[in-house]
């Protein structure tokens, strides 16, 4: 049996902000503390309790005089598991704001429930990731010294739903990540997802007994955060988003090819992604450009530290922001107004749930699911409006 409750009532959003320098640069760190099932203790406290932590650390250096480059928000949603109704509502309301001031949305739903280290982001932040996850120590220390870096199969997958960065990534265009520590193998305990045995009891007994993944999930996450608050140039990497379209293309011309679609002949196969594969070129090209460029700024803002210079600092400053801004705009670029065919509210052209899956995430979700309707005259459509939005994020990086 099963019974429902079916009731209107308030749902809560807790927000908390430190105030930076940059007033229109912000870092936002979320988890959901609503659980499925009375418990609760990795979906989502394990999560809720780093992000009190990083809080509390954060504090600690406020209290010792630290002011933020960057702005950060602190949100403890309400609602995730209802439908990510708490996330969503706030991103909603706040959109001008995010628009303009966004740069990045960390996401802990999970943050312990074993010992591998899992990831999924927009590409933008994958190099940021690789280079935290290097200066933590694991909990595991079978090979003494061994980071969380060492111990992880360095894999970070793409975005699609089912925690509160949905909003952010597919809705907003702002680049967000989900990490967390997961389940690796045999010898991890089963995993009671959403059930009354997530309790405190199987964590201290067999999830996390000496709750040190619980600190190593706030170690990251707050690392993180703070590469993203604190580098003079942001951190991100936009070759690696360019270099991952080709590898998501590659992924739907097999589809395609294997999926019994009627094609006249295989000019016709190549021709139909033919101006999109140059289009994702030219975005390869003004993405490794770009990236050397912002990667000798940071140099430079390292050398000139200590070595007062008013004119040239200056000029340095408006050569940071204007990258830092191009950077903070880029995810933007992959929003299509109309959003997907049925489901509209889903804008990104690159990355959005399974029309049939909700967790799992598509690449390239229009040309995707217009293979799976054996739909020839979407794919060539799809195929147009991604080309366009390529184009326009390579003039963002121009």
């Amino acid at each position: 049996m099963n019974l429902q409750n079916y009731t209107i009532t308030p749902i809560w959003n807790t927000i908390g902000v430190i105030n930076g320098s940059i007033s229109d640069e912000v870092i936002i760190l979320g988890n959901h503390r609503d659980a499925w099932i009375a418990g609760g203790s990795g979906d989502p406290n394990s999560g809720s309790s780093a992000l009190n932590e990083v809080i509390r650390s954060f504090g600690v250096a406020l209290s010792k005089g630290w002011k933020p480059q960057r702005t950060i928000v602190f949100a403890s949603w309400d609602g995730e598991e209802y439908g990510l109704v708490g996330s969503t509502e706030w991103v909603e309301d706040y959109l001008p704001w995010l628009k303009n001031s966004a740069v990045a949305y960390l996401n802990v739903d999970v943050g312990t429930r074993g010992t591998k280290f899992n990831a999924n982001a927009a590409p933008l932040l994958n190099q940021a990731i690789y280079e935290v996850t290097k200066s933590i120590k694991s909990p595991n220390q079978t090979v003494e010294g061994s980071t969380v870096y060492d111990l992880w199969d360095k894999h970070i997958g793409t975005m699609g739903s089912g925690s509160d960065f949905t909003a952010f990534q597919d809705f907003a265009g702002i680049p967000s990540a989900d990490f967390g520590f997961g389940k690796t193998g045999p010898l991890d305990p089963i995993y009671h997802y959403h059930s009354n045995y997530d309790s405190y009891a199987w964590m201290v007994k067999y999830g996390d007994p000496t709750f040190q993944y619980h600190v190593t999930a706030a170690k990251v996450w707050s690392l993180l955060a703070a590469s993203l608050i604190e580098s003079p140039v942001v951190p991100f990497n936009a070759s690696d988003y360019a270099f991952s379209l080709e590898r998501y293309l590659d992924s739907v011309k097999h589809m395609a090819n294997s999926s019994g679609m009627a094609f006249s002949d295989e000019d016709e196969k190549v021709s139909m992604f033919a101006n999109l594969d140059l289009a994702i070129e030219q975005l390869q090209r003004a993405a490794h450009k770009f990236d050397a460029h912002a990667a000798d700024l940071a140099v430079q803002a390292t050398a000139a530290e200590g070595k007062p210079n008013a004119a040239a600092t200056k000029r340095l400053f408006a050569q940071i922001r204007a990258v830092n801004t191009q950077y903070k705009v880029l995810e933007r670029a992959f929003l299509f107004p109309k959003g997907l065919d049925g489901r509209s509210w889903f804008k990104h052209v690159v990355f959005a749930p399974g029309k049939w899956t909700g967790y799992a995430g598509d690449t390239y979700p229009g040309l995707v699911e217009a293979v799976q309707a054996g739909d020839k005259k979407a794919l060539y459509r799809w195929a147009g409006i991604i080309e366009g939005v390529v184009w326009r994020a390579a003039g963002v990086l121009s």
